[in-house]
């Protein structure tokens, strides 16, 4: 069951932007919200949405149910959340993806430390608003699926870095020191020491 769920999931993931109703990310808002709001009625809604996306492949909802029947919806979309096929962990270069995430979207990192701060029942949520930030990004949201699962709490404690910076501040950027972007530069490239000097025009 637990290869059958990471693999769909996985798939399901990959192959739907996060604005489909095929993609988890669909079923998972709906889980979320109903914890916030304490909803009481319609508890399917966000297992049907998670099932509508595998609507044409019976052995992943089969799989789906039977996790869900045993470990509840907390347990379901925890396996959802860490599904990442056969892509390895790599921390290192998670870190790269988390450096431009905290200069581009740092309420992501702020929001899903918080829900991570809360314990074990907010750990979907912390997940899922680390993922939200990169939603752009299929590949970094795999391979930030692949660290959970191997180390959540180490990929945690490399987020925690962040959120302190961002307190105390935030990060620094070139861009605020006057450097201006260059057509050789990625626009939303981790800045370095080089890139900074590439876009003052240095060699």
């Amino acid at each position: 069951m637990n290869e059958i769920i990471n693999d769909c999931a996985d798939w399901q993931w990959n192959v739907n932007s996060w604005s489909k109703q095929d993609s988890p990310a669909a079923a998972i808002n709906h889980f979320l919200a109903r914890q916030h709001a304490r909803a009481t009625e319609h508890s399917d809604r966000p297992f049907a949405w998670l099932c509508y996306g595998q609507r044409s492949d019976a052995a992943a909802v089969a799989a789906y149910r039977a996790c869900r029947d045993s470990m509840g919806d907390e347990g379901l979309f925890t396996k959802v959340v860490k599904a990442h096929g056969h892509r390895k962990s790599d921390l290192e270069e998670a870190a790269v993806h988390l450096e431009w995430q905290a200069h581009n979207h740092p309420l992501s990192l702020t929001t899903g430390w918080e829900a991570w701060q809360a314990g074990t029942g907010g750990a979907v949520e912390a997940m899922f608003q680390i993922l939200l930030g990169q939603s752009h990004n299929g590949s970094a949201c795999q391979l930030y699926r692949a660290c959970f699962d191997e180390n959540l709490a180490a990929f945690f404690d490399v987020v925690s870095v962040h959120v302190t910076q961002i307190k105390m501040g935030g990060h620094d950027h070139p861009y605020l020191h006057g450097a201006t972007p260059n057509a050789s530069i990625l626009r939303d490239q981790v800045p370095t020491a080089i890139d900074d000097r590439t876009s003052r025009g240095g060699s």
